[in-house]
């Protein structure tokens, strides 16, 4: 189980101690921290030459959560740390099988959904279990 809230500040002090977590849920109305969050991962959790094998970005709109699981699956090249932010995750249509992920998310993988305007439906089985 992944649930926690936290203020952005809180989660970007985390970031910036070198504290990651292996899922990173951004969502709300406001898209400002949402932003500010993914874009300081983006910018800072790689150097310059690991983002060429290590940073991946997907967009919900284009993409199925399959993709965003295979690609989380994957062992970074060079960085200790493989980063993969989705990018209006709201587009995705459907989440169910994240829930397996979630049940055992890989450790050298920093996986950031960034879920704007709004919140996922809290009844589906895949929210239930972050």
């Amino acid at each position: 189980m992944i649930k926690q809230e936290a203020a952005a500040d809180e989660i970007l002090q985390e970031i910036k101690s070198k504290k990651f977590h292996p899922i990173y849920f951004l969502m709300g109305e406001e898209p400002y921290y949402i932003d500010k969050i993914s874009n300081y991962i983006q910018e800072n959790v790689l150097s310059e030459s690991e983002k060429d094998f290590d940073l991946t970005i997907l967009y919900g709109k284009d993409v199925e959560i399959s993709t965003v699981i295979n690609t989380a699956k994957r062992f970074p090249m060079i960085a200790p740390y493989q980063v993969v932010i989705v990018k209006e995750a709201q587009m995705i249509s459907s989440w169910e099988n994240l829930v397996y992920y979630l049940q055992k998310p890989l450790k050298s993988t920093i996986l950031v959904f960034c879920y704007k305007y709004g919140t996922p439906d809290k009844r589906t089985k895949w929210f239930q279990e972050t």
